[in-house]
């Protein structure tokens, strides 16, 4: 798991591999010189991680970048600005000589660490909306060919962008708090968070990669490797390869989202199963959500049987992999997953007149023997209680109704 590397790594050991900090003058190189008072405010170790992360991403350093991705900043964060934003990128781009491509990445990871927030600032939806958009024109226009991030960091991409879309669409539905000054912005706002545009930008980051040629041809690209040949396939990058890889099961997430659950199904067909090594292993948050939807696809879909196997074999691989998350951030996402698929195989196994006691995970027989016979006996609030705890938060592709201003669902 890609994952588990970040625990060999001590949260302080760039500090030694990063260029000293003059504290007048010279910043890690980046003249000081026309600072702002808001950049000399910034604590003087997070503006040392921010140029050595600049430097390692252009270096293309994937192991490095790994390291300050995955564990240095989450443990900046805790320390520096728990409760609170991360400078902006205007704020900090003197750093960073206006790096335009690594302040669209900085960004990404400042709206993200804002949406932690359960109700972040209408500023803040808007402004992540707008990144991201520029992030995938960086893709789609050619832009990422001379860098690489890691792959959980492009996963991460994907599943936020669709998380803050989920987020959008519910926090678009509730009229009822809403001043008419904010119903008014919503009005003349659709073309921010639109299902059509978000489907879009997947489908193009899928088709732009070529990772269905690629995986469809024993994962070899289908043109040349050599970026200055005239038939150079973009696959061959790995950067483009996870990007696409990833979107086509962020597309599969935002169809069961919108309950299309053949299509959800549908748009897996250019992955490999049977691979030796699929990409989906590389991040394990990325295994078990691609898991965790393909399963409650079929299980709305009336395949029970198909539906108990995914989430049998992806329970098992979560027992054996969750010993090396503990320290990762994904590990808190991969236990919730871990209870709500339980839930819903225990649903699948009341359901399935095929699907004995016996046949049942013993994790499953443990914590769910008693809530599995009321499930067979009918109890119905049963049912709707593991449903609502245990299925994806369902969106309406539509607007609401903004003349009259009362809470969708």
């Amino acid at each position: 798991s890609v994952a588990a590397g970040s625990q060999g790594t001590d949260s302080l050991d760039w500090r030694s591999r990063a260029a000293p900090v003059a504290a007048d003058g010279a910043h890690g190189g980046v003249s000081t010189e026309n600072w702002s008072e808001e950049l000399h405010q910034v604590p003087e170790g997070v503006r040392h991680f921010l140029v050595y992360f600049r430097a390692k991403f252009r270096e293309a350093n994937i192991a490095e970048i790994h390291s300050l991705y995955e564990d240095v900043f989450s443990k900046l964060s805790a320390r520096h600005y728990k409760g609170t934003d991360w400078p902006s990128a205007e704020i900090i781009a003197p750093l960073v000589e206006d790096d335009e491509i690594f302040l669209l990445l900085y960004k990404e990871l400042f709206f993200r660490h804002a949406h932690a927030n359960p109700q972040p600032a209408l500023q803040m939806r808007l402004g992540a909306w707008d990144n991201y958009c520029k992030l995938f024109n960086q893709f789609l226009n050619n832009r990422m060919l001379e860098f690489d991030l890691p792959p959980s960091w492009l996963w991460d991409i994907i599943d936020e962008f669709i998380y803050q879309f989920e987020a959008w669409c519910q926090y678009r539905a509730r009229l009822a708090s809403k001043t008419e000054e904010e119903i008014e912005f919503l009005r003349d706002s659709e073309h921010v968070w639109n299902v059509n545009s978000v489907l879009q930008y997947l489908h193009a980051l899928v088709n732009k990669s070529n990772v269905c040629p690629w995986l469809l041809n024993g994962n070899l690209p289908v043109g040349s490797s050599n970026p200055s040949d005239d038939d150079f396939d973009l696959s061959a990058l790995a950067v483009y390869r996870y990007i696409g890889y990833f979107s086509i099961i962020g597309l599969l997430r935002i169809h069961c989202l919108l309950q299309d659950y053949r299509l959800a199904l549908m748009v897996l067909q250019p992955l490999d199963f049977d691979s030796s090594d699929p990409l989906y292993t590389h991040v394990s948050a990325c295994h078990v959500s691609l898991f965790y939807y393909m399963g409650f696809a079929y299980l709305m879909m009336r395949r029970y049987n198909d539906a108990v196997r995914v989430f049998s074999t992806t329970l098992m691989h979560i027992g054996r992999i969750k010993q090396f998350h503990t320290r990762s951030y994904q590990y808190e996402q991969i236990n919730k997953r871990n209870e709500q698929m339980l839930a819903l195989l225990s649903i699948c196994f009341a359901c399935s007149p095929l699907q004995t006691e016996q046949a049942s995970p013993g994790l499953l027989r443990e914590k769910y023997a008693d809530k599995l016979n009321k499930l067979r006996s009918g109890d119905v609030s049963l049912f709707e209680e593991l449903f609502l705890y245990a299925s994806p938060k369902f969106i309406s592709p539509s607007v609401p109704d903004y003349d009259s201003p009362s809470d969708s669902n």
